[in-house]
């Protein structure tokens, strides 16, 4: 099958298939061995594995725990927030204290504690066992046989249960595997231990690799090792400082690789395996959190993710500097013979009130509004409906959807304000705030099921270097698209041609338009973008805004510098070249770098030879190159420093492509800095650090080439 390099062969692995106990809280031990030959994974299946939950519904969401034995009362309040799932490691190390010898006992409790709940458990099969490794990690082969041996006795302990397995935590970053992430290592473990536990216990669901953030590279480097015959979902852990609705564009992107390597028929859901914000970030508090919750969950059960796990269930701490004390939905300290036994944050009166709001519900569609900011989110049970309504935008925004008339009673995301709001005149307004509020109609149908659908599209805007605006386009949906593009005319432009027609087949990426100029723009512009559906619903809009083109010098006088650990090995190079395919009608100089970095972390880094002699003109947002990909998974990136020494590190998205591609760094708060005030603020004006920079972030061996041309700084 596709993607998979061990389909048709016959492998021989022995493993523990059978366990007897050894009395209590001892677990079990190794009664026999068994070679087992022609294992396979199992056979795909039309539809996802039935442990998982149906997506768009309120039963798969849940939130992360660290214990085993509750307190008093936890539990009830848990449940009764909404939280249907937990996610909970299950350690090697603590539960194989001898070679052979399983206990699963503080397992067994937590179990019982929850089944009265009726909450589930996705368990984390992590992290390595002294007896046989010497790092976090699993990388000889004694310790891969060992950790299948002990992951097929854990499924099959608790077989039939409907837990869901995950193969190991955040494989991709040094914190848990160690001394450095690599995805071979990972893969064969995950290889062995799917195997083990698919033969001991085939119904259970596996999944995997649980990545932080949604690390494409390392996914796919998964995907190539053939681990989507086993299994049943790819887990990732889409962490951001951004608003959570910026996922759904990872989401596409990761949803397309699958389908790239997944087996014929298979169905290979996403799983937001860990995900939260901390209520004490530079900008954020538990207010906003709340907020975010309720965003984050609504987003996911938009994207059709089965399981959404919040990070985390109540604060590991009281630090008011430590942001990882501050994830929880409930405060630290507990109450004693109290109810409720924790004190809530916002964030768990947004869980408890979404669930409950939209218990026995599904995700039918977003309504299109005319504004691509404001969310509305239309929920079906039979003919009842519900809406979840609100705005990404900075500024409230008031909405006009098609409704029967008839009331709705309206619901603050936190449960506290309740109101009711009509629709008169077959049409029910509505202002949006960057809070989720529910609209409850009394009156079956009340939305008409010819309310039109909003769309998913992305597109970024070039203007130049040539005489064009171009536009790049990527369909989110596996719909087609049929719609108008408009280009918005700010100054300095002159289009022959300010809109045209478009059509866009289900998933397709990176689908290039060009909006011929009468002259080519000289030095700045302003223009913007708005893309409406055939019926003229504005489906996406890029605001106007400013592109100042910089002079070809600033990259062709910059010198290669590696960078990072020096115990690597590396050879980068840059030279000013032809381009290797015209970039439009320009004339635009164009410098190739050569990469060649060892595994490990290395990056070239094109570094002018006066940084500080000309800083940057007012406030950028971002910047724009044009890049010509050699599709190995380069993070393009760039550094500036502010008055304070902070040195700001925006990046755009993984070099997957072969070619001309527009690529845009947006600078905001959220970018990587280092040194200087550290306070989260951007102090213009800003120097020039680094004109561009290229990254390895799969830390393995690599090497290529790609091409840059055409910087741009905008506004």
């Amino acid at each position: 099958m596709k993607g998979s390099p061990i389909s048709g062969r016959c492998v021989d692995i022995g493993f523990a298939a059978q366990v007897r106990p050894l009395g209590r809280g001892a677990g079990s031990i190794v009664a026999a061995w068994l070679c087992l030959a022609a294992v396979t994974a199992s056979v795909p299946a039309a539809g996802p594995h039935p442990s998982l939950p149906p997506a768009g519904t309120t039963d798969g969401l849940g939130v992360n725990i660290h214990f085993t034995d509750p307190r008093p009362g936890e539990m009830a309040m848990l449940a009764e927030g909404g939280f249907r799932w937990v996610r909970m490691d299950l350690t090697w190390g603590s539960t194989e204290r001898e070679k052979g010898r399983y206990d699963f006992s503080a397992y067994d409790r937590l179990l019982s504690a929850l089944r009265p709940q009726q909450i589930r458990a996705l368990l984390i099969l992590d992290y390595s066992n002294a007896l046989y490794e010497k790092e976090r990690s699993v990388t000889t082969e004694e310790g891969r046989q060992a950790y299948a041996r002990w992951a097929a006795a854990a499924a099959t302990h608790f077989r039939g249960q409907g837990i869901v397995w995950e193969i190991w935590n955040e494989p991709n970053i040094s914190g848990f595997w160690q001394p450095a992430p690599n995805v071979d290592d990972y893969a064969a473990m995950a290889l062995a231990a799917a195997r083990a536990i698919r033969t001991a216990a085939p119904e259970e669901a596996i999944i995997g690799p649980a990545t932080s953030t949604i690390d494409l590279t390392f996914l796919e480097g998964c995907f190539q090792a053939g681990l989507l015959e086993w299994w049943d979902a790819v887990s990732v852990h889409p962490y951001r400082r951004s608003m959570p609705e910026s996922a759904a564009v990872e989401y596409h992107r990761l949803r397309a690789l699958i389908a790239r390597y997944a087996p014929a028929g298979k169905s290979i859901p996403i799983v937001s395996g860990e995900w939260g914000y901390s209520s004490v970030w530079d900008g954020f508090d538990a207010v906003d959190q709340g907020k975010l919750l309720a965003r984050q969950w609504l987003t996911n059960l938009s994207q059709a993710i089965p399981l959404s796990i919040w990070y985390d269930w109540h604060d590991d701490g009281r630090d008011p500097r430590e942001p990882e004390h501050h994830f929880g939905t409930v405060e630290h300290p507990e109450h004693p013979g109290r109810q409720p036994v924790y004190d809530p944050k916002p964030a768990y009166l947004a869980a408890r009130t979404l669930t409950g709001t939209l218990a026995g519900y599904r995700f039918t569609k977003r309504i299109a509004t005319g504004d691509p900011a404001s969310y509305v989110l239309l929920f079906e049970q039979g003919d009842r409906q519900r809406l979840a309504v609100w705005t990404t935008g900075s500024e409230p925004a008031q909405v006009k959807l098609p409704a029967r008339d008839g009331r709705f009673e309206r619901i603050s995301h936190t449960g506290e304000d309740r109101s009711f709001v009509s629709a008169e005149g077959g049409h029910l307004e509505v202002a949006l705030t960057d809070a989720p509020q529910y609209l409850v109609a009394e009156t079956p149908e009340a939305i008409p099921a010819d309310a039109p659908a909003a769309h998913a599209l992305q597109a970024a805007l070039a203007v130049g270097p040539g005489r064009a605006v171009v536009v790049q386009l990527d369909n989110q949906e596996s719909e087609p698209f049929r719609g108008t593009v408009r280009v918005v005319e700010g100054s300095g432009i002159d289009p022959v041609q300010g809109e045209q027609a478009v059509e866009l087949a289900g998933g397709a990426t990176n689908q290039t338009l060009q909006f011929p100029l009468a002259a080519r723009p000289d030095g700045a512009c302003e223009v913007g973008l708005r893309i409406e559906d055939r019926h003229g619903h504005l489906l996406f809009e890029l605001p106007v805004r400013r592109f100042v083109a910089l002079p070809d010098e600033l990259l062709t006088a910059c010198r290669a510098v590696a960078d990072g650990d020096e115990q690597v090995a590396c050879q980068v190079s840059v030279a000013v070249v032809a381009a290797p395919q015209p970039l439009q009608d320009s004339s635009a100089a164009t410098v190739r770098i050569d990469y060649e970095f060892g595994s490990g972390w290395r990056f070239v880094r094109l570094v002018p030879p006066d940084s500080d002699a000309s800083p940057l003109a007012g406030q950028p947002t971002g910047f724009a190159f044009w890049v010509f990909g050699d599709g190995q998974h380069g993070s393009p990136r760039l550094r500036v420093r502010d008055t304070t020494g902070q040195t700001w590190q925006p990046a755009g998205p993984t070099i997957d492509w072969q070619g001309w591609r527009y690529v845009e760094l947006p600078l905001t708060q959220s970018s990587g800095h280092w040194g200087g005030a550290a306070d989260g603020v951007i102090h213009y004006p800003l120097t020039w650090d680094s004109v561009f920079l290229l990254d390895n972030p799969s830390r393995r061996d690599c090497s290529g080439s790609i091409h840059v041309a055409a910087p741009m700084v905008l506004y």
